[in-house]
């Protein structure tokens, strides 16, 4: 079981974080930024695999649907204790669609690799991929499985899927981490495996 900075049950498979986490040690990133941080736990664990004097960005809507109320302290502290072990890390909170964030996230890039775990419908899940694809290498996205199943808390269902199939249609060079009968799984997209001008989502 995965240890959490939080104390929270992790969010994500043990097994597909370490194979995500090796992939971006393999790629070299050490500017990473997390679009839907919620407790911080993800990108603590992500952070402090990366080498010392690391770059990241942690951007979450507490309260948001996808969210908790309560997750903005959380990450707050996840990400000061990064901080404190020689990392030069930030918070952002807001909408991540909102164009004021937008232009922020892009003031503070651009990024070696992002990972999308935010709002998990189709459009917001879709308007974070368009809106960050051009300022990293490498995105990834969480919960990638399935044809989407309800989230257990408020039941909306998770779309990703969806937006992932289509990715792939797309042609890009993308890899995938789904440990064995699970329901999340980590999904990579190379972006610039296509011609900039190839984009149509």
């Amino acid at each position: 079981m995965l240890k959490t900075f939080s104390g929270r049950r992790a969010s994500q498979d043990e097994s597909e974080l370490r194979a995500f986490i090796a992939l971006l040690q393999a790629e070299g990133v050490t500017r990473y930024a997390e679009i839907g941080a919620r407790e911080g736990d993800t990108f603590h664990e992500v952070m402090t695999s990366l080498p010392a004097g690391a770059v990241g960005l942690a951007c979450d809507l507490p309260g948001g649907l996808w969210g908790k109320s309560t997750t903005g302290q959380k990450l707050q502290a996840g990400v000061h204790d990064v901080g404190r072990r020689g990392y030069q890390v930030s918070t952002l909170l807001g909408d991540s669609t909102h164009p004021d964030v937008v232009a922020a996230v892009a003031d503070l890039g651009p990024f070696d690799a992002i990972l999308i775990d935010g709002d998990h419908t189709y459009d917001g899940v879709k308007a974070d991929w368009v809106n960050y694809r051009d300022l990293a290498p490498v995105v990834a996205f969480h919960d990638i499985v399935g044809t989407g199943q309800a989230e257990r808390v408020h039941g909306r269902l998770v779309e990703v899927p969806q937006l992932w199939a289509e990715i792939k249609a797309e042609g890009y060079r993308t890899t995938e981490f789904i440990a064995p009968g699970s329901l999340m799984g980590i999904g990579v997209v190379f972006t610039r495996s296509l011609p900039k001008d190839s984009h149509e989502l």
